[in-house]
């Protein structure tokens, strides 16, 4: 069950963002308005987003018209159910409508507004709409009064609000959300966003915020419908979508000084020697370059000049370079390469916004790498202190983001003075430490030209790739694997000075681009070495920045890090052993045959044999036993065998709010008293053909096993008495079964029906006293999640879930539908609930899209999938990609999602089981909070990296601390495990027990 969650990320990102970056041209950007393409759905709901029960209404509208033109969108909220007794599914409790904005300015007011009309209201205050901007809550309307349908004629009302946005992307969405068994119908028309102020000054950003709402009655005139978005993006964001997970752990930025935050906590040096150098006071330009994309100001830096944050504005993002173009190493004084030096591993990320600094961390978060962010504002600010002493070195490379460029009266230049990009350059020659700069502008600096002006614009895609690997064998990635630019908005390049540049990275060919063009290098000036991306970065929305950042991440650290990388898919099938009523063709039910069963094992074998070396994939079954009643007690010969005679049934509970905390205590027991403990016979168990295939132990090792309790009653509502016969119900089933038996059986884990009962006190401790200690959330309802780190599970509280100690991980929905068994009706469900539009096909390539971002992004989240989607057997032959045959919905899906990740990497995939994955989660949050930490040791000579020491908190920790190395093996007098699967580099696996541990390496890192 899919519950309603804010909708962010999975709507994408538009490909006009392109046109807002091509404002970079302007000297003085002007305020405009920002508007919604379609707000009053005279083109039906396209370009928006759906979740819930969404209608569109043709010929009504507030101003009385009738004609096509004029329509409103119905959301609809309340009670009901699909399914039979034995499958039942609760509708959502809200419905929604959402749409994605480009080309806003970070930090502008924008006044969000639209026309509501309540059509109809069971219940007085149950029921309200509440609107979106990201995920800030822009306002409420009042809880609706109660209103019956027809009684009088409509009133049309108004709701507005202001906004201050964060970056240069955002959804906007309206929810309409009952509360205490409310029903609702309202329509919606005229949604709007519209600038209010001018351009915001200050450099970094904080969450947006908003003044109270306003509702008035609307006037019998139509409101001004608005068509068009913005071309104007902020420089301090580039098509910032906003992600449903968290982006990073450090700490938020303050908007007046210094930033710097860490993925692992900030150390404290004891020396006060500093290689940095900085000014007091704003830097400006003494003169400037505009053009129709980014923008390359080659004037010197003025230090002594002072701008005012109030007087700057800004509208692109353009980089700035020094007096003397960047050709060579810094010309400040240098000493020679540090021998038998010593330099933490951790990355300095120096960006203008914390979004930009989020942008450059989020791989190293995957990897578990860490980081250290500089926020640095448009006043300027010192750089930190970069080494200790000539031979301790505190960044091991640095990641900078945008140039950290502001507009300084109409030019753009970065915040970074000559003298610090001086001091950051010495830093590097000294140690040896690389560099990084993503969102460049090409320019002499980088050993490249600008090809022509930016790209694209709407309805063009130019493909980019990864084109030389030599670089950076271990991110096993592959060349030449075209991935889409859409809403990236890049600079094409050519290289000019081949003797200190290289392409790593290339554009291909697009409408008005002939030929394939540069998209990264790796410059080495004199032994200075950086690696350049000439596009923005968005790896919170962007699978194409999902896959890129992989190479220059194991450049930076020369395949030696703190972190690993491990890729886990794992697909959950809920609802094993019931029928489910379908979505198409309606009235309608399947239930899997032990034929569709074998042929998932037929097809797991297959793809194993295909995939990457050390792969090890296979599908998790989540029973509830009560479905093997329910078929047993029916068949004829039945009667004398089964006892009790029938499976469990009741009166199905009502409808909650999805996120309904009960009251402890509170409750009435659904179940029959009669029935306290498990009584049928295993005679009676075996009489289901389906059933009895699992008795089997040859059977059930083929698939992972876990519970989805016996009778998937739903357990918001439910008491401690029911939620404990749930549970061990069908613990005793699957004992019966031998199930629990099966190498890989879940015992302590449960996938709970719908995902409820996570804010009832009396279901989870009935569930903990079962021996349930751990289950799966929803990733669309944000308070399921672990708002710190996507990477971490959530544990209960009372103050959030009514009962501590509960763990929670983080699973993905899917777009295939857990009442659906076909393609056509899956696809059909898609484009009525979720704006879906097109074939199966388009289905699958968003799924492909979608999903492969998670697993490059390192995330081990489960999927959810439901036993309807194995049907097999007789599915009609279609082909994906090298595959031809009958395929399941589930095979379909990850055949699309394996097949993707394979023509990307080389990476293993392996499955976890319930029990694993949710130990996964916990050993990485016991590790983040070790704060482990990495430092390199150079050779004598100070020409290679010949051993790393391992550190933490108190120098131990409750888990193994994971260090990744090129190749090869180490010695050590620590306690240290390897670990390489695959093609994978090697894996070390280090245990700190109150002393740092030092590994030699077997293959020193050559500089």
């Amino acid at each position: 069950m899919r519950g309603l969650g804010l909708l962010v990320a999975a709507l994408g990102v538009l490909s006009h963002v392109a046109d807002a970056r091509k404002a970079h041209s302007h000297k003085h950007p002007v305020a405009v308005t920002n508007q919604i393409k379609n707000g009053d759905f005279a083109k039906g709901i396209s370009g928006f987003e759906t979740q819930g029960e969404v209608h569109l209404i043709q010929g009504q509208g507030p101003n009385g018209r009738s004609d096509k033109t004029n329509n409103v969108v119905e959301l609809v909220a309340g009670e009901a159910h699909h399914g039979t007794a034995f499958s039942k599914r609760l509708v959502f409790t809200s419905s929604s409508i959402s749409t994605w904005l480009n080309g806003l300015f970070a930090s502008k007011t924008y006044t969000v507004s639209f026309r509501y009309a309540v059509i109809a209201s069971t219940k007085t205050n149950a029921c309200q709409i509440q609107a979106y901007m990201g995920l800030s809550l822009v306002g409420s309307t009042p809880f609706f009064p109660q209103v019956t349908v027809g009684a009088s004629p409509p009133t049309w009302l108004s709701f507005s609000n202001i906004i201050t946005v964060r970056g240069g992307s955002s959804s906007v969405q309206a929810i309409l959300y009952c509360r205490s068994g409310g029903v609702a119908r309202v329509q919606l028309d005229s949604i709007s966003v519209i600038d209010t102020s001018t351009i915001a000054t200050t450099s970094s950003t904080s969450s947006a915020t908003s003044t109270k709402p306003t509702t008035s009655v609307a006037s019998s005139s139509s409101s001004t419908i608005i068509s068009t978005t913005s071309s104007v993006i902020s420089s301090s964001s580039v098509a910032s979508a906003i992600s449903s997970t968290s982006t990073s752990t450090a700490s938020s930025s303050t908007s007046s000084g210094t930033s710097l935050s860490s993925s692992t906590g900030t150390s404290t040096i004891s020396s006060t020697t500093q290689l940095s150098s900085s000014t007091a006071g704003t830097v400006t330009s003494s003169g400037s370059v505009t053009s129709s994309g980014s923008v390359t100001s080659s004037s010197s830096i003025a230090t002594s000049s002072v701008v005012t944050s109030s007087s700057v504005t800004s509208s692109g993002s353009v980089t700035t370079s020094s007096a003397t173009p960047d050709s060579s190493t810094s010309s400040s004084t240098t000493t020679s390469s540090a021998s038998s030096a010593t330099i933490d591993s951790t990355i300095l990320i120096i960006a203008s916004d914390d979004y930009l600094a989020s942008s450059g961390s989020l791989g190293l978060l995957a990897y578990g790498i860490p980081f250290e962010n500089l926020i640095i504002p448009q006043a300027g600010t010192d750089l930190p202190v970069l080494n200790s002493s000539s031979t301790q070195g505190r960044y091991g490379g640095i990641i900078v983001m945008d140039s950290v460029s502001y507009n300084y009266d109409g030019s753009w230049k970065s915040a970074i003075t000559d003298a610090q990009w001086d001091a950051l350059y010495a830093y590097q020659t000294n140690f040896h430490v690389r560099m990084v700069r993503i969102n460049e502008f090409p320019g002499p600096k980088f050993g490249v030209a600008a090809v022509s002006g930016g790209c694209c614009g709407d309805g063009v895609d130019q493909l980019i790739s990864i084109s030389d690997n030599s670089d950076f064998p271990t991110a096993n990635i592959k060349t030449n694997a075209g991935l889409s630019t859409k809403g990236l908005y890049h600079v094409p390049a050519t290289i000019t000075d081949p003797s200190t540049t290289r392409q790593v990275a290339k554009f291909g060919i697009a409408t008005g681009f002939t030929t394939e063009s540069v998209a990264a290098v790796i410059n080495n000036f004199n032994g200075r070495e950086q690696f350049v991306w000439f596009i923005s970065w968005a790896p919170d929305w962007s699978q194409t920045s999902s896959f890129l950042q992989h190479s220059h991440i194991h450049w930076l650290t020369r395949g030696v890090f703190l972190g690993k990388r491990k890729v886990h898919l794992s697909c959950q099938i809920d609802d094993v052993q019931l029928s489910t009523g379908l979505y198409y063709p309606a009235g309608k039910e399947f239930k899997l045959r032990t034929a569709d069963i074998e042929g998932h094992i037929s097809w797991q074998n297959d793809l194993n044999a295909r995939l990457p070396a050390g792969s090890d994939f296979w599908l998790e079954l989540a029973h509830n036993g009560n479905g093997d009643f329910i078929a047993a007690t029916a068949l004829k010969g039945a009667a004398g065998l089964c006892s009790p005679e029938s499976a469990i049934d009741y009166n199905y509970p009502p409808d909650t709010p999805l996120e309904y905390v009960k009251p402890p205590g509170s409750g009435t027991n659904l179940w029959p008293d009669s029935l306290v403990e498990y009584s049928w016979s295993r005679t009676c168990a075996a009489l289901d053909d389906f059933a009895s295939w699992f008795m089997k132990a040859d059977n059930i090792n083929h698939f992972a096993h876990v519970s989805h309790t016996f009778t998937h009653l739903e357990l918001n509502n439910a008491t401690y008495a029911d939620a404990s016969r749930e549970i061990h119900f069908n613990q005793d089933w699957m004992a019966q079964m031998g199930i629990d038996k099966a190498a890989r059986f879940s015992a302590q884990g449960l996938i709970p029906p719908a995902i409820t009962g996570l804010h009832n006190a009396d279901v989870i401790k009935a569930w903990m006293d079962n021996g349930i200690y751990h289950v799966v959330g929803d990733n669309t309802r944000p308070v399921l999640r672990n708002a710190n780190n996507k990477y971490w599970p959530l544990v209960s509280t009372v103050a959030s879930n009514g009962y501590d100690g509960l763990i929670i991980v983080p699973r993905f929905a899917t777009t295939i539908y857990y009442n659906c068994d076909t393609s056509e009706c899956t696809t059909r469900e898609w484009i009525a609930t979720s704006a879906g539009s097109g074939d199966y096909t388009n289905l699958l390539t968003q799924a492909r899209t979608d999903n492969t971002r998670y697993l490059l992004s390192l995330m081990a989240d489960p999927y959810m999938f439901h036993q309807a989607n194995m049907r097999q057997i007789d599915m009609d032959t279609i082909t994906i990609g090298s595959q031809t045959g009958k395929m399941s919905l589930v095979m379909s899906w990850t055949e699309t999602v394996v097949q993707e990740m394979m023509r990307l990497t080389n990476w293993p995939i392996q499955s976890l089981k319930h029990d694993d994955f949710t130990q996964y989660f916990l050993d990485r949050k016991a590790l983040d909070d070790c704060k482990p930490k990495l430092s390199y040791t150079f050779s004598d000579n100070g020409s290679s990296i010949k051993s790393i020491t391992v550190t933490a908190t108190g120098n131990s920790c409750s888990v193994p601390i994971p260090v990744t190395i090129p190749s090869g093996s180490v010695t050590s007098q620590g306690s240290v495990t390897a670990d390489q699967v695959g093609t994978e580099p090697p894996i070390q696996w280090v245990t700190l027990s109150g002393s740092p541990v030092t590994l030699s390496l077997g293959k020193p890192v050559a500089f």
